[in-house]
């Protein structure tokens, strides 16, 4: 009986000991995975960064080139429209000059 008991005893504490150590890797593997989330989460955090500032830089020179491309868009609408005030004024004297070349005409007649 002695014999069956302390049978049964070792074999508690071996069942106690192996569920200790299985918890033990349980907790590890646990740990582990949690520690390889962490850096995958850190290097998407550092790859979104990246590439919020990339899309920032991008945004940036879109804007440059938008600011520039309409700056000369006004440059070119203002000298047209220099110029056809020039062309206006000179249809006007040029018309004033036909007007005064017909009169002295049609006074001869």
């Amino acid at each position: 009986k002695e014999r069956a008991l302390e049978d049964t005893q070792a074999m508690n504490e071996q069942l106690s000991s192996e569920r200790s150590n299985l918890a033990q890797v349980i907790r590890q593997e646990f740990e582990d995975r949690l520690a390889a989330s962490e850096e995958e989460t850190r290097q998407a955090k550092a790859e979104l960064a990246a590439l919020q500032a990339r899309q920032q830089l991008e945004l940036e020179e879109v804007h440059r080139r938008v600011k520039t491309a309409l700056a000369r868009k006004e440059e070119a609408v203002s000298s047209l429209r220099t110029q056809h005030e020039a062309a206006v004024k000179r249809a006007d004297h040029l018309e004033e000059l036909l007007e005064q070349h017909r009169r002295p005409t049609l006074s001869t007649k």
